[in-house]
């Protein structure tokens, strides 16, 4: 049971995380796609790996837990999963949108700040749903836009 349950936690949080990395605002500078892409691949990258070992080792501290809705998995939303989430948006925005591109990559930040906002404000909808849930909308629109790491579940 505890590796099926590391399995889901890290699966969870890794798809916020990958969400996460997947947006940008309009910071005024230019940056091509494939930089963009690049970039916040990258960005998703570093962030699942975060996710992970902070998972991992409330996991580790935690023993005893078995389901994957346990409500006390719950603070690790809020500890964990909601500043990375904020972290990553923010250092997407600075990346700047690509030329003709701020609506497509709005829609992810946007869709990707309101899953935030449900993580913050009810933890137990990530602990007690499908990441897909919460995050779907910007996972899609980010796969549809091109991000590897980021766009996929």
């Amino acid at each position: 049971m505890g590796m099926r349950l590391a399995a889901f936690g890290v699966g969870v949080l890794t798809a916020a995380l990958l969400l996460a990395g997947c947006g940008g605002s309009d910071s005024g500078e230019s940056i091509s796609k494939e930089e963009f892409i690049a970039k916040a691949d990258a960005i998703c990258k570093q962030s699942n790996q975060r996710m992970a070992a902070a998972f991992g080792k409330f996991l580790k501290d935690n023993p005893n837990l078995t389901k994957p809705n346990d409500p006390r998995l719950e603070p690790l939303v809020g500890k964990v999963m909601v500043p990375s989430l904020r972290r990553e948006i923010e250092e997407l925005k600075a990346l700047g949108v690509p030329d003709g591109d701020g609506e497509k990559v709005g829609a992810i930040v946007s869709s990707l700040e309101e899953g935030l906002e449900t993580a913050e404000d009810n933890p137990e909808v990530v602990t007690g749903s499908s990441s897909d849930t919460i995050f779907g909308i910007a996972s899609r629109v980010a796969g549809e836009y091109g991000l590897k790491v980021c766009g996929s579940r």
